[in-house]
């Protein structure tokens, strides 16, 4: 949250598509921050998901997402839990959309599991070879 210190927006990592992006406003919290990383990685996937099923696969409904803050799935089922973050943009509150209408389960994740955080900073050698072999990325 806050990882760059010259404007201090924080950056989104996407498993699904191999992006990472400096998010375009500053967050003024984790949750903030998980928050339009989950849309931005929401868009992605409902993209990934309409090519498929033009070429014929067959796409399970609800697509499962992974998340490690506890605050921004619970945002995303319970409108009144977003009481304190009114600040910010509609397009944010997309993720809690394609909840409702069964596009998308998103699933607790602990953090030190989370394999989008190989894409959004620095980490410990442990830990992001620990990420690397679940990813299944070779030395």
């Amino acid at each position: 949250w806050g990882n760059d210190v010259n404007d201090r927006r924080s950056v989104s990592g996407l498993i699904v598509m191999w992006a990472t992006r400096k998010q375009q406003s500053v967050a003024l919290s984790t949750t903030e921050a998980e928050l339009m990383a989950l849309c931005q990685a929401s868009c992605e996937v409902l993209w990934v998901a309409n090519l498929l099923s033009s070429v014929g696969w067959r796409v399970p409904e609800p697509i499962k997402m992974y998340e490690d803050n506890q605050p921004c799935i619970a945002i995303t089922k319970d409108p009144r839990k977003a009481r304190r973050m009114k600040h910010i943009e509609i397009q944010h509150f997309f993720v809690r959309d394609l909840v409702d209408k069964g596009k998308l389960c998103l699933e607790y994740l602990p953090t030190e599991d989370q394999l989008a955080d190989v894409m959004t900073k620095g980490l410990a050698a442990p830990r992001f070879q620990k990420l690397r072999a679940m990813l299944g990325v070779i030395n």
